[in-house]
């Protein structure tokens, strides 16, 4: 996964190589240059970001609150949190309201988009980027960074849903059938999980979400999945970068 986004990075500098680009969007270019695949995954820094929008739509809805926080060493930093409201520049849905509770008289004075993206990227650095699931947090901010900057973000993204249907996640074992019991196949309910959102596997692991729905809270909840997700690695004897990267990454990382 890393050789290909280098390979579309690299093409992606060539295009703009007779453009001057804004600080910030320069500096993005560069956020897969620090990455080593041999290195422990876990001595690297990860942004942990959520997002709350004013619907489900990535093609129209907007970002309404970005939530993130530092991850480094393993270790998430309470005192490095980013939490930010944003002015989607229109209405805000009533049934969006009832998920996140933001109403648009707490929205009317904070930055737009384009303003909330600098300040986000300002905070990202060139950190590896962690979401859950990462394709809708990413999708918006691609939207963003393409309208403001002309190409998608460049760091790596993982997807902490991918790594948890993929390391934590126990299979549904079928149990032997006995006389009496239905026909179809039997389950242990402990272990089913038809779904893998942030609450289902908070709730297994036994992490409690602080304002479930609210951009900081569900964030911190996806940092504390994180952990676990880095130790499981470590114990599989997998803790490099390039595992990390193979076992947490479904191609999120693209180029204009």
């Amino acid at each position: 996964m890393l050789l290909p986004a280098r390979f579309m990075n690299r093409l992606l500098r060539f295009k703009l190589r007779r453009r001057t680009l804004p600080p910030l969007a320069a500096a993005n270019l560069d956020a897969l240059d620090h990455l080593d695949i041999t290195r422990p995954a876990a001595s690297y820094t990860y942004t942990v970001v959520d997002l709350e929008t004013t619907g489900l739509d990535t093609r129209k809805s907007s970002v309404v609150s970005i939530g993130a926080f530092k991850v480094i060493d393993g270790r998430i930093h309470l005192g490095r949190m980013f939490d930010q409201l944003v002015n989607p520049g229109h209405t805000v849905v009533s049934e969006a309201i009832k998920v996140h509770g933001l109403v648009p008289s707490m929205l009317v004075s904070a930055p737009s988009g384009p303003e909330a993206l600098d300040r986000f990227l300002t905070f990202l650095g060139s950190d590896i980027m962690v979401a859950h699931p990462a394709w809708f947090d990413i999708a918006f901010l691609n939207r963003l960074m393409l309208a403001r900057y002309g190409f998608r973000l460049q760091n790596i993204v993982i997807d902490s849903r991918l790594l948890c249907e993929r390391l934590l996640l126990p299979h549904i074992l079928p149990l032997p059938r006995k006389p009496g019991l239905q026909e179809n196949r039997i389950t242990n309910p402990a272990r089913s999980f038809p779904t893998a959102n942030l609450e289902t596997i908070s709730q297994h692991l036994g992490i409690r979400i602080y304002r479930r729905h609210s951009a900081t809270g569900d964030a911190l909840a996806t940092a504390m999945i994180l952990q676990r997700c880095l130790m499981k690695l470590k114990q599989n004897g997998q803790e490099q970068l390039g595992d990390l990267i193979r076992v947490g990454t479904l191609g999120l990382m693209n180029t204009k």
